[in-house]
């Protein structure tokens, strides 16, 4: 594995809580973008999308490294609908899962 270069110090003081929750909330919500089940419906075409969206908030991000709590929000909305989405596909097909 490659040596990550650490990141820039930012003085003596620890991290803020609020910075580390939102960093805890940024990374659940990717890690949630990025799982399904191996046997949902779809599977390939879902998990493509949706690590799409994941990767997108790098760049947004960069642009904005403030904006972790709304692009979190954004995520998991997006998340949400395309759930909805999903269900109502295998509703029309007649399927549980």
């Amino acid at each position: 594995m490659t040596d990550l270069p650490m990141p820039a110090s930012r003085g003596d003081s620890p991290q803020s809580p609020t910075e580390a929750r939102d960093l805890r909330a940024l990374l659940t919500v990717v890690l949630d973008a990025i799982t399904l089940p191996h046997d949902t419906p779809d599977y390939e075409a879902r998990l493509v999308e949706r690590a799409a969206w994941a990767c997108t908030m790098r760049a947004a991000l960069d642009e904005d490294p403030r904006a972790i709590g709304w692009n979190v929000d954004f995520l998991r909305a997006k998340l949400a609908a395309e759930e909805t989405k999903a269900a109502e596909r295998r509703a029309e097909r007649g399927g549980a899962q």
